[in-house]
């Protein structure tokens, strides 16, 4: 026992002694826990002054190290945790691991709030959380999170700041991508405002909002609004970062891809070649944004015929998205392999296009839902080519299986909804499959009421032109196939009417005020419906029945007030409804209004099968067309023109009489007056250089179309009733010339104050102005079609007064007829410009004026001419190899009020335009329908030895005459 208790008191005494050094150790373990803490503190503390978005992988492996650190020390503020969680979902954000991002946002939240952050460190984090959520599509979460945030930021700022106005533009994008565009659109528009007004118009946050405001408007249908916000977003980057900041890249691709939204391909491609220089050496080669600047240029080569570069492209920013593993566009990979697939199809090569199909397939397949759009599109594409094919029994059950997708996430008029239901209708009857006409109407049906509704915003008839031209092909063929030729004409007429849409615009500069109020307020109303069904539609996807039963009552009553509202503008403004949405009209109609003496010639030109209807008064013929000869006899002519042999002896007269058969294979029947309606590729050329027989030996002696009939080509059916309309008003007749500027411009000098989101480096090619030839003769021209009208009104800008600066300060509104007389220049022609323009001339600094009045600028003048005279060169142009037939300078000048216009298809010899358009002009006033006056100009050249060459198109053919 006595050993026991000595052991033990020992063993106490041992403990009494020990205890001063245990308390020691824990001293200096709390000690070194709290160094530990500072410097975990401070560890933290670094993190937030880090580019997260640079190697995020990376990043996270040494934030969870750091977090494990954190917990093990247990001493770390709880502040400072908040931090570090935050951080973490910074970092699986950037990983695209968003669920996580989310978990480590909440828990950044807790920490924040149990430890009495400051508002603001709170404001940020909700900020972030509800990015997050955004990119999950939670939206009503991330809403929720951005007004809590905004709501902080404001009690801090007042309404207006730099932090009030990032959690604005964030919550605008919340609104945009849930449908509500109008909110979208005021909610960005004021983000917009304030941080330009706070931070000014080149800073980076500044330049970002205002490219992402471009989007919006763009797809809100603002479309004009949107390309000048793009263009003020591309100008402000460029002059406060440099075109080497990746922000730059940004505005300058947005830019682009707004021009191309809205069909404006020739004016994109510089923009969109410039991007992709600016990314590849910002972001570099292999970066998925230079990928998508590639095939956003290869859109706009492909749409203005430059395929084989497009193609390569395509190919190029493929790779890089496989190798990258890029994401963030599930369908990306899939479209870009079934457009090259088109391509091969294009070039006749089944095998490869097989293959590529199948790519483009199995991808969409794998990575796309059942119900997604995208991917019954990829399937539905390859019906289409199976049915060019003629292996319609193999794309019928694929168009039954697929349409019916479209038709459960596509509303009625959505274009590609009526192109799949059209398709699906002729396969039904080709196949004689159940029953397909119900189908088809429905679908034609949809298709006329949205090309003739003047509610339906321009721009977007313009980025739904293809497609439903595509569309109005399907039914014509329908209706010939089954030898209905009222269906037939009302197809042709679908399919012209898509055409001129994608030039003819009603804009602001047309009709009076109380027409543009009218018709803005029922686009607006478009607007709002267009809304109201999107919501509509995600309501039913999500299957939440209380917002589908809301949304279907506000459909219901916004539809009615379209109803009225297109009801009244029908009723008080006719005219416009009549020219900028005609309607279209019974082949009996058609026919009756023709005067015997006139054919009606309307092409309709397709990559695929093509026709033409030819129709007089009592007759009626159509026939398909050879697309590639034609496509052949066309190019040969053109390039015969364009490049004529020096001696002006020669000219493909074979080709000339090939496509005058394929026309009119059975002649004139003796009539005098030929209508061209439409047309395509055959508008690039005047059919008075057609051949009626075959010819050989001295061109003077060609029996030329010209020496039958006079020509014109109309935009509207309903101006084909008779010549007479044609006649000039010549009572008290105001006439404008223009022109004669003193060209071309010394060595080295530069035109002031240009538009640099035109041109390529921001100023045009001196050299390439001075190249042109000095139009000697134009002064003179424009005084001898003033004597020749007679008329004793004048306005005369010749020479300096004709730059640019004087020119729009002149009011030319009373000019009955307006003369050009000098250079036209196509988009990326001449200069590396973005759009066709007349070049006026402009020698004042300072003016603001470039000298070159551009397409957009004509279509902005008030002009309100009976005849507009363009005696200056490739004046009837269009904006690409694949535009439109009413595009480029013609459209511009018929938005502008002109309501017939005389221009040229190549560039016209100086003293052979002026024989031209003054001799049409004094036939005219003489009494003689414009058509027949230039009729009778032309045969007068032909004859007039002279002239040198005179017997050769190059020289007699070039004006064509446009009414509208």
């Amino acid at each position: 026992m006595r050993r026991y208790l000595n052991g033990l008191f020992a063993a106490c005494f041992l403990l009494c002694l020990c205890a001063p050094a245990y308390a020691q150790q824990a001293d200096k373990t709390a000690t070194s826990k709290q160094n530990e803490a500072k410097r975990l503190i401070a560890e933290i503390a670094e993190w937030p002054e880090k580019d997260g978005s640079r190697n995020p992988d990376g990043n996270l492996v040494l934030l969870e190290n750091l977090a494990r650190r954190v917990d093990a020390n247990g001493l770390v503020p709880v502040l400072d945790h908040a931090t570090l969680m935050s951080e973490l979902a910074r970092a699986h954000f950037y990983m695209r691991q968003y669920a996580k991002a989310v978990e480590y946002h909440e828990l950044a939240a807790h920490d924040l709030e149990s430890g009495k952050a400051p508002p603001e460190e709170l404001a940020a984090l909700l900020h972030n959380q509800a990015t997050v959520l955004n990119s999950l599509a939670r939206f009503d979460e991330a809403e929720a999170k951005f007004k809590r945030a905004l709501a902080i930021r404001k009690s801090l700022e007042g309404e207006r700041g730099p932090k009030v106005a990032s959690s604005l533009f964030n919550l605008g994008v919340v609104y945009f991508r849930t449908g509500r565009m109008e909110e979208a659109v005021a909610t960005i528009s004021d983000a917009v405002e304030q941080q330009i007004a706070l931070n000014g118009a080149g800073d980076p946050l500044a330049i970002m909002a205002q490219t992402s405001l471009a989007s919006v408007l763009g797809k809100s249908g603002r479309e004009e609004q949107a390309i000048q916000v793009a263009k003020r977003a591309e100008e402000a980057g460029r002059k406060a970062l440099g075109d080497k900041h990746p922000t730059y890249a940004i505005a300058l691709n947005n830019l682009g891809v707004a021009l191309v939204d809205n069909g404006l391909y020739a004016e994109a491609i510089p923009v969109l070649r410039e991007t992709l220089r600016v990314r590849r050496e910002t972001i570099g080669e292999k970066a998925s944004g230079t990928a998508y600047s590639l095939r956003n240029l290869a859109t706009a080569l492909r749409e203005t015929g430059q395929v084989e570069e497009a193609a390569a492209l395509l190919r190029a920013s493929i790779q890089i998205l496989e190798q990258s593993g890029e994401t963030d566009n599930p369908s990306a990979i899939s479209q870009m392999y079934d457009e090259l697939a088109n391509f091969a199809a294009k070039q006749g090569d089944w095998a490869e296009y097989e293959r590529l199909s199948d790519i483009a397939i199995m991808d969409a397949d794998k990575k796309l839902g059942e119900g997604n759009f995208d991917r019954a599109t990829t399937h539905l594409r390859r019906a289409e080519k199976l049915t060019e094919r003629g292996r319609t029994a193999e794309a019928l059950p694929l168009a039954e299986r697929w349409v019916p997708v479209l038709q459960k996430v596509l509303i009625p008029k959505h274009k590609d909804r009526i192109w799949a239901e059209l398709l699906l209708a002729q396969l039904r009857q080709k196949e004689n499959s159940g029953a397909f006409w119900p189908l088809a109407e429905s679908a034609i049906g949809n298709l006329t009421a949205k090309l003739t509704d003047i509610g339906i915003n321009d721009r977007q008839l313009v980025r739904e032109a293809a497609t439903n031209r595509k569309a109005a092909m399907l039914y014509l063929q329908m209706g010939l196939a089954a030898q209905d030729h009222d269906r037939a004409f009302a197809a042709l007429q679908l399919f012209n009417i898509s055409d001129l849409a994608m030039g003819l615009q009603l804009s602001d500069s047309m009709g009076n005020a109380a027409t543009l109020a009218d018709r803005r307020s029922l686009t607006g109303l478009a607007r709002k419906s267009e809304e109201l069904r999107g919501r509509y539609g995600k309501a039913l996807e999500a299957q939440d029945s209380a917002k589908t039963a809301d949304f279907a009552a506000q459909l219901d009553l916004i539809t009615a007030e379209y109803r009225a509202a297109q009801a009244d503008f029908a009723k008080n403004h006719p005219d416009v409804i009549e020219r900028f949405r005609p309607a279209p009209i019974s082949l009996a109609t058609m026919q009756a209004q023709l005067p015997r003496d006139t054919l009606l010639v309307a092409p309709a030109v397709s990559a695929g099968k093509s026709f033409v209807m030819i129709i007089g008064k009592k007759s009626l013929d159509w026939h398909e067309l050879d697309t590639k000869q034609l496509l052949e006899s066309v190019a040969a002519l053109r390039l015969a023109v364009d490049n004529p042999d020096p001696e002006l002896r020669h000219f493909p007269l074979d080709q000339s009489h090939a496509l005058y058969q394929s026309l009119f294979p059975k002649g004139l029947g003796g009539r005098s007056t030929v209508l061209l309606y439409g047309g395509g590729p055959i508008a690039q050329l005047p059919l008075a250089l057609l051949t009626s027989k075959p010819h050989q030996g001295d061109l003077a002696d060609a029996p030329w179309l010209i020496k039958q009939a006079s020509i014109r080509s109309i935009a509207r059916l309903g101006i084909a009733r008779s010549a007479n309309l044609t006649r000039l008003n010549r009572r008290n007749m105001t006439f404008a010339g223009v022109g004669g500027s003193d060209l071309p411009f010394t060595k080295g000098q530069q035109l002031a104050g240009l538009r640099s989101s035109l041109f390529r480096d921001g100023k045009p090619f001196a050299q390439s102005l001075n190249a042109l030839p000095y139009l000697s003769g134009a002064a003179e021209e424009l005084r001898q079609i003033g004597l020749a009208l007679g008329s004793k009104q004048q306005i005369m800008l010749i020479g300096p007064d004709a730059e640019e600066a004087n020119f729009k300060a002149t009011d030319l509104s009373q000019a009955d007829i307006t003369a050009f007389a000098t250079h036209g220049l196509l988009a990326n022609e001449t200069l590396a410009m973005g759009e066709p323009a007349l070049l006026l001339g402009n020698s004042k600094q300072g003016s603001g004026e470039d000298g070159l009045l551009a397409a957009s600028e004509i279509a902005a003048l008030k002009l309100n001419a009976e005849w507009v005279i363009l005696s200056a060169c490739n004046t009837a142009g269009a904006s690409g190899t694949d535009s439109a037939v009413y595009s480029g300078l013609a459209t511009a000048f018929a938005q502008a009020g002109s309501r017939s216009i005389m221009l040229s298809h190549w560039r016209v010899r100086d003293d052979a335009a002026a024989k031209l358009t003054v001799s049409t002009v004094r036939h005219a006033a003489n009494g003689l329908s414009k058509a027949n006056a230039l009729q009778r100009a032309e045969l007068e050249l032909i004859r007039n030895r002279s002239v040198a060459g005179s017997a050769h198109p190059a020289i007699w053919a070039p004006f064509v005459l446009i009414e509208d």
